[in-house]
């Protein structure tokens, strides 16, 4: 076994974006057992490391010194629980999330329907605690597998351990520069288990929708609504949702009483591209990347090789929006470079 290691490789096929920056070495790892060639290689040339998956969370905004690592494991399978009607699902870290989540559908199991169409590896599900429609990758997640990057040693750590909160976890802070996610483990079941808070009453013609209904539903929502990142470049959803008290949710409430928001604990979840859009960025195209014109969420690049006008636009709906709603929007997928 022998890694293909290359020198100043453009990233431009490696983030959804498109930019075209390079890293200054880059190889894809393909077997677990490559990893022990990774360290050796990284400790010879005394270099970073850091490793990405499908780069559709990713805002690549310089060259990238050190290695750069695409995760390509590839394997999946189910595992019966102690009921017949539980299951374990195994993705290996490089597996496409919606393959993953419409493999599981297809076999009528709930639990992560509802996280369908997310771009991305099953890998960095856990790393982003991905969600959509009231559903979040921990609600169904039991342990992950990750390689110790000072010790190489691999092993399983319970979700419970993970540090999960609203788009974040330990593995984008605490582990990001020393653990590799290389599985995840999902708990799934035959029981009818549909979670439908965020759907219209009249989103399914059943109080109790299948999986694959609902999977196809949230699909063809997410079709609508958001951009083929293949087609123009973007990684989805750009802001995260403000999470805000009840004192400032109800005093913007009072001057805009149709704000979108949802309860999240004893807090309440605002809609970002509700406020991007009350802000009059939706639709709008500035030097070259603008504001998806179906979902203000959505920041597009139109034909930019290098990202500083995509952060331009960033930082003026920051600034509009908190002059606005006295609420700060924060960026949701990763800067690297």
């Amino acid at each position: 076994m022998s890694l293909n290691i290359s020198y100043d490789q453009s990233l431009k096929h490696y983030n959804s974006f498109g930019f075209d920056y390079s890293a200054e070495y880059f190889c894809i790892l393909n077997d677990q057992a490559e990893l022990f060639e990774l360290m050796d290689f990284v400790e010879r040339n005394r270099c970073q490391l850091t490793m990405i998956g499908a780069g559709s969370n990713l805002v690549l905004k310089g060259d990238v010194k050190g290695l750069v690592v695409v995760n390509n494991l590839k394997g999946r399978k189910l595992i019966v629980g102690e009921s017949p009607a539980d299951f374990t699902f195994e993705l290996a870290a490089g597996e496409v999330w919606h393959d993953a989540v419409e493999y599981s559908v297809r076999q009528g199991l709930y639990g992560i329907e509802n996280l369908a169409l997310i771009p991305g590896t099953a890998g960095a599900a856990p790393v982003q605690n991905i969600g959509a429609y009231g559903v979040e990758i921990k609600d169904a997640l039991l342990e992950v597998e990750v390689f110790d990057i000072r010790t190489r040693v691999f092993s399983w750590v319970s979700a419970l351990d993970c540090d999960f909160s609203y788009r974040e976890s330990r593995f984008k802070h605490e582990w990001k520069d020393s653990h590799i996610v290389t599985k995840i483990r999902l708990k799934l079941s035959t029981v009818v288990n549909p979670k439908l808070s965020y759907f219209s009453d009249s989103a399914f013609d059943s109080l109790d929708p299948s999986a694959l209904e609902i999977f196809e539903k949230v699909s063809t929502i997410r079709r609508e609504k958001l951009p083929d990142p293949k087609r123009l470049g973007n990684a989805g959803s750009f802001f995260k949702n403000p999470i805000v008290t009840d004192r400032v949710y109800q005093d913007i409430k009072k001057s805009y009483p149709n704000l979108v928001a949802y309860p999240y604990g004893v807090s309440w979840k605002l809609a970002a591209g509700w406020l991007i859009d009350q802000a009059g960025w939706k639709g709008k195209c500035v030097d070259g990347v603008g504001v998806y014109d179906k979902q203000a969420l959505v920041l597009v690049n139109y034909d930019n090789k290098v990202a500083d006008n995509l952060l331009a636009l960033q930082d003026s709906i920051v600034t509009d929006v908190q002059q606005k709603f006295d609420v700060v929007l924060e960026r949701e997928p990763i800067a690297l470079g």
